[in-house]
């Protein structure tokens, strides 16, 4: 039932009389000293994160101009010194809700300004998740990162999300985000000074080259930056790349490692420094299980980060029955594993021969260096030096055919077929002047939605187009059959379902 508490405050007027011995009492009616009856506020609201909350109450009498006004929200339960936030200051309540989801009480405070007289009026918040399903774009603004997000189903838009939710944005230009569904823990310390440990919680981690933030993925409370995100606190705060699989979370930190394995005891901090034995780790992964296929830049090869493990493992030629993956002698230009259901099936290596200039792809099969620490090269492809592939910037796979898409970072998207060297070119073309920045083949969970997703920028604002394939082809139906904008110039997005571990 809605609460409503009405104060009712005698007021003792004392006149005094020059006849009289004794003071006399006067006792004047509630409605001349108090505020009215509180009404028009319903028993309980729920709202998601992020969208106004209007309550237009109705207080009983006439003298409104003389009264002054404050919203409250307490937790719940709530109890003796539990914080509240004042949100309003106004008779009629206009509230973007900022709130993390839970349950709350939203207390109105109505004051007769002149007798300083009070009634109340309370109920129940409850401010739902928001974040569960729909798209995340990643941009630059302002020397600094942030993330729109549509929620897919009705494609409401919303800016800005980091900022507006946490007031503050992580510093520096995107490098990559990740999303888990679950596994990850946290330390809430309490009122009292206790401790409480939160285990499998789905968590939103931001990459920038200055800064590291992770996120409650549910509400996109922040719970952890750089400096508080790890063990021991790295000397040089710059991050790479961030990996995840369905073991950890990795990050690329200056030229180290730093892991984050997803366990019982896990409480959300990345660890010490992976030995890693003078490797130069590329800031691209290929998930291989609960673990990584990695290129270490300074011999050209190809090695292991697995579940729980504290250095890389240099993965064995099986004494000569598997082709070798050690110094190949190749710069890597992109790496990347097919995925779909939560499955992985081949991974892909675009890398250019040092000595000649030649271009190949390399075919990796991720089990052979989870299950055997064994060379996961399984073919190589050969690219022909007039394919425009070679001089492409950004690039995607498709998530069952063996296509790679490219854009040269000008408003044109084309596909290679792995398999046959064909290539197609400017299967996308986009207005006159937008520059490509992401492109990713995009899936639910269950598979039941599916497109090319293609990302661009132009005069400082983004663009994002949706294409479906045409049946079971890597080409795609013209036009877009659905397109989004925002402001900012992104770096990337991230398309999340429920059960997906992803990174853009």
């Amino acid at each position: 039932m809605k609460k409503i508490y009405h104060i009712i405050v005698a007021t003792a007027l004392v006149v005094l009389a020059a006849c009289a011995e004794e003071p006399v009492t006067t006792y004047l009616p509630a409605g001349q000293v108090a505020p009215g009856a509180i009404s028009g506020i319903d028993e309980a609201y729920t709202i998601i994160s992020l969208d106004t909350l209007k309550i237009n109450p109705v207080i009983e009498g006439e003298k409104q101009d003389e009264n002054q006004y404050a919203w409250y929200v307490y937790p719940v339960p709530s109890f003796a010194g539990s914080p509240r936030d004042t949100i309003g200051r106004d008779r009629s309540l206009d509230y973007r809700v900022t709130l993390a989801a839970g349950k709350y009480e939203l207390l109105l405070e109505v004051q007769d300004k002149q007798r300083l007289t009070r009634a109340y009026a309370s109920t129940v918040l409850n401010v739902t998740k928001e974040f569960s399903r729909g798209w995340f774009i990643t941009k630059e603004t302002g020397g600094a990162t942030d993330v729109d997000f549509i929620r897919l189903g009705d494609n409401k838009f919303y800016a800005d999300i980091l900022q507006a939710i946490n007031g503050e944005r992580p510093a520096g230009a995107p490098v990559n985000n990740g999303y888990i569904s679950s596994y990850y823990g946290y330390e809430v310390e309490n009122i009292d000074g206790t401790v409480t440990r939160r285990n499998d919680q789905p968590a939103f981690f931001v990459a920038t080259d200055a800064d590291l933030h992770v996120y409650h993925a549910n509400d996109m409370a922040l719970l952890k930056r750089f400096d508080d995100a790890f063990f021991e606190r790295p000397a040089v705060q710059q991050p790479r790349a961030l990996f995840l699989c369905d073991g950890g979370t990795v990050l690329l930190n200056d030229a180290n490692l730093h892991c984050l394995w997803y366990g019982a005891y896990n409480v959300g901090k990345l660890g010490y420094q992976v030995t890693t034995s003078g490797a130069d780790v590329a800031p691209q992964t290929v998930r291989a299980g609960s673990g990584f296929i990695l290129f270490d830049r300074a011999t050209s090869s190809f090695v292991y980060l697995g579940y729980l493990g504290t250095g890389l493992t240099t993965l064995t030629d099986y004494f000569g029955m598997l082709p070798p993956c050690t110094n190949l002698n190749v710069d890597l230009v992109y790496m990347r594993e097919q995925e779909s259901y939560g499955g992985l099936y081949a991974g892909y290596a675009l890398v250019k021969d040092k000595s000649t200039g030649a271009y190949k792809i390399i075919e990796l099969i991720p089990e052979y260096a989870t299950y055997g620490m064994m060379s996961p090269v399984y073919d190589e492809y050969a690219v022909a030096a007039d394919r425009e592939i070679t001089t492409a910037t950004v690039h995607a796979l498709h998530n069952v055919n063996s296509a790679i898409y490219y854009s040269t970072g000008d408003n044109r998207v084309g596909f290679y077929n792995i398999a046959n060297g064909r290539e197609t070119r400017d299967i996308i073309t986009l207005p006159e002047g937008e520059k490509i920045a992401h492109v990713r083949h995009v899936y639910n969970d269950n598979m039941t939605f599916q497109c090319l997703a293609v990302l661009a920028n132009k005069d400082n604002r983004w663009t994002l187009y949706c294409y479906n394939f045409k049946g079971a082809t890597s080409d795609v139906e013209l036009p877009a059959f659905q397109t989004f904008s925002g402001d900012g110039n992104a770096r990337s997005f991230l398309f999340r379902d429920v059960n997906i571990t992803a990174t853009n």
